[in-house]
């Protein structure tokens, strides 16, 4: 009997196989031919729930790569949902750009000389070497020697970096305060030139090493109106905010 059953099934099974125009059946079909598509929805159903979406202020409306302005409003909101949401007060706003004007200060114009000494001549010695001629008193000669004019502090940031414009900006401000106080004269923003400074101080440093200044004259950039600057403000505000909550 077993023997039987065998045979008869085994016939069957090649009768199928051998006729044309037979097919397999549809739960079979469903089991070996996965619909891609809907299987990734539900993977994405299970795992993300039905409703997916943009944070507020990204939306399809800005995701054009050639617009100026659906970019700025895209990285504006990327900026609001990975930081904070809290939106400045217009106090609070102005506060943050009297702290932090120097960061949106327009470019300032520098006739200067540098000497230049390398890390890789001096090593860890090459703070110790500049400091050592300046306190001579006599013109320092260092490694090399570089004289610019009307360079702009964005073309000396991208010679000596933007920590070298820092201390330089910095220096110069505190010397300019210095001359004021001595001479007794109130000085203005927006006064374009400065009375020569002094030879030379330093050191500066910068990748590179360290370097000695002599500023012959300067034209301050201006500060640019808040709302010029406003979107970046608050950008930066709540980056601020976010980095002395965390």
């Amino acid at each position: 009997m077993l023997t039987a059953l065998i045979i008869i099934s085994t016939a069957a099974y090649w009768l199928s196989r051998a006729t044309p125009g037979l097919d397999s059946s549809p739960s079979l079909d469903a089991l070996t031919n996965l619909d891609s598509d809907a299987l990734q929805q539900r993977i994405n159903s299970q795992l993300f729930g039905e409703a997916i979406t943009e944070p507020p202020g990204i939306g399809a409306q800005i995701h054009s790569t050639t617009d100026t302005s659906a970019m700025q409003a895209k990285l504006a909101g990327l900026t609001k949902n990975v930081t904070t949401q809290q939106v400045p007060s217009a106090n609070e706003l102005a506060v943050f750009y009297k702290l932090n004007k120097q960061r949106y200060r327009n470019p300032s114009k520098f006739w200067l000389e540098v000497i230049s000494y390398t890390t890789a001549k001096h090593g860890g010695r090459v703070f110790e070497e500049a400091k050592q001629e300046l306190n001579t008193g006599q013109p320092p000669v260092g490694d090399q020697r570089d004289q610019y004019a009307a360079i702009s502090t964005i073309q000396l940031g991208t010679v000596y970096g933007q920590s070298f414009i820092d201390s330089l900006m910095a220096l110069e401000q505190n010397l300019v305060e210095s001359l004021d106080e001595n001479l007794n004269e109130n000085l203005n923003e927006s006064k374009t030139e400065n009375p020569p400074l002094p030879c030379w101080y330093g050191p500066i440093s910068s990748p590179l090493g360290a370097h000695l200044v002599c500023v012959d004259k300067i034209i301050w950039g201006d500060y640019p109106p808040l709302k010029e600057v406003e979107n970046q403000l608050i950008n930066d505000w709540r980056f601020s905010v976010s980095q002395e909550a965390s």
